[in-house]
């Protein structure tokens, strides 16, 4: 016959309501380490990736107008009208399925870019100055060669400020908000709550070092 203290020394010691409340994220160290924070980072590694596709989309939509507007050629929006297409929807459906299931958080998603959104505009920004600064350095030699070459160059300037807003920036803010993101839906997405309620009940740490929470 199975022992029933068995069956106690693996139930959990608490609710998932306990682990991922805000008060005890308040009250414990940010770096603390926790089943919760684990999954909730490593499902806005792999949200942030398909965000910046999603933004990327319409960047490229942009441009293929504005060449197809310069050259007066329509393939170009054509052309890149498609390829952002296909990186928008296709993104747009797997964002939606990587925040409603949760990750294999021992496959580790490495991230080079900045993890919040002040880190994100300041890295913006300074490639942002970088590059409109040379921009400023030639200008002279630009705006001699007419009007609409000196229009083109700064419309150009712009779609590449906005592929960093959607390549950095836009991942960032999906980084920075990911364990409130988390927080959230685990309230609101009943097959996201199970998925971790049924987490909660299997998962014991190896190293006996880390709690399930906090968030």
């Amino acid at each position: 016959m199975t022992d029933p203290s068995t069956f106690a020394r693996d139930r959990p010691a608490h609710p998932l309501d306990h682990w991922a409340s805000p008060e005890l994220a308040r009250v414990s160290p940010p770096n603390a380490p926790s089943r919760l924070r684990q999954l909730a980072d490593a499902q806005a590694a792999r949200a942030a990736a398909w965000s910046a596709a999603i933004a990327a989309g319409p960047v490229l939509l942009l441009a293929g107008a504005f060449i197809s507007a310069l050259s007066g050629n329509p393939a170009w929006v054509l052309a890149l009208g498609a390829a952002g297409v296909l990186l928008a929807v296709p993104g747009i459906v797997a964002w939606k399925r990587v925040r409603a299931t949760l990750p294999d958080a021992g496959a580790s998603l490495v991230t080079r870019g900045p993890g919040s959104a002040r880190g994100g505009i300041m890295m913006v920004a300074v490639l942002a100055v970088v590059l409109g600064a040379i921009l400023g350095f030639v200008s002279p030699g630009i705006a001699a060669r007419g009007g609409s070459t000196l229009a083109a160059v700064a419309g150009a300037y712009v779609l590449l400020v906005a592929l960093l807003v959607a390549c950095i920036l836009v991942p960032a803010v999906v980084l920075g908000r990911g364990r409130q993101s988390f927080r959230r839906r685990i309230g609101s997405d009943p097959r996201l709550r199970a998925a971790v309620e049924a987490d909660l009940a299997t998962w014991r740490d190896p190293r006996g070092a880390a709690g399930y929470g906090p968030l």
